[in-house]
């Protein structure tokens, strides 16, 4: 893990460089992951974007972890999680990731943690209760929240929040109870966006946000669009969300919302709409990694990414 490492220092500069040199809203396409999937978990570490579990092509989930360098274009391997998942949530502060729950080999929901340093992955406390397609994101202070999903009772009441100082877990309010959801996190408050009750029949458009301090949920703008199984990432003061399945099929829309304001935006569609894939912000631009083409389980290993603007 030494030149994982090593490299971190000049990826970051290469990236922001990438960031400035791109003038026009379009698409670019990269490397694509080695072994193609879906319903995986991502989070930025360090310049990086780790790929946590998810399904594979036969069904089976998996154990693999991979880091793509957005500035070489390439993708490394990384230590294998614990335990094979699917439907996980994954989220990064303070220079350590940290992946939670998912559904385990024996398709129920998991009461676990995981963090990786760099170097290898520990097991942490278990959570409060266990969680799967649930979404995480984590605040500048170094808390990582867990929202949404599903417990072995039904659909999640409560966030969960892990102090990385401390290791220790705390239950806060939730959002309204949904499925497949997605979470990001911008100037200190958490965003819950879309998710589902149960099939990608019952997906929501509902857009909320929570306030730590207030330890208070408030409804935003829905989303132009219903939409399940479905990311998002906070870039350039923006919330940009990205993805997702309905009997329609996967939806290629894009759509950002700066906080403040009333209304989405439309950004350029995605290149290859998917479900279940991973969204990321890293250097000004949102990344989108693996996920399902079409709705149910197919995988992916596209790569695609855009630039957003302040303005």
């Amino acid at each position: 893990m030494t030149g994982f490492l090593a490299t971190l220092g000049g990826g970051k500069l290469q990236l922001a460089t990438l960031a400035v040199a791109t003038a026009a809203a379009s698409w670019t396409v990269g490397t694509p992951l080695s072994v193609p999937r879906s319903e995986v978990a991502a989070a930025p570490l360090l310049g990086r974007i780790v790929v946590v579990g998810g399904f594979l092509e036969t069904g089976a989930n998996s154990r693999r972890v991979d880091a793509y360098d957005p500035a070489r274009d390439e993708w490394a391997r990384l230590p294998d999680l614990p335990v094979s998942v699917d439907h996980a949530a994954a989220a990064s502060a303070r220079g350590r990731l940290v992946v939670v729950g998912g559904y385990g080999a024996d398709r129920q929901p998991l009461r676990a943690a995981f963090l990786f340093d760099g170097s290898g992955w520990r097991t942490l406390p278990p959570p409060p209760e266990e969680r799967a397609a649930a979404a995480a994101t984590a605040t500048a202070g170094g808390t990582v929240w867990v929202v949404g999903g599903r417990t072995r009772d039904g659909l999640a009441t409560t966030t969960l929040a892990l102090d990385l100082r401390t290791l220790r877990w705390r239950v806060v309010r939730g959002p309204r109870p949904r499925e497949h959801l997605a979470a990001t996190a911008l100037s200190g408050k958490v965003y819950a966006l879309g998710g589902r009750l149960a099939g990608y029949d019952t997906n929501f458009a509902t857009v909320e946000a929570y306030d730590p301090r207030a330890n208070r949920w408030r409804r935003l703008p829905d989303l132009p669009s219903a939409r399940g199984g479905t990311g998002a990432a906070a870039v350039a003061g923006r919330i940009v969300s990205v993805g997702g399945e309905s009997p329609q099929g996967t939806d290629r829309a894009v759509w950002t919302l700066r906080p403040g304001t009333r209304r989405w935006l439309r950004l350029p569609d995605l290149p290859t709409p998917r479900h279940g894939l991973g969204v990321v912000g890293l250097g000004g631009r949102v990344w989108v990694v693996a996920g399902g083409p079409e709705p149910g389980l197919t995988v992916s290993g596209a790569v695609e990414s855009l630039p957003v603007s302040k303005r």
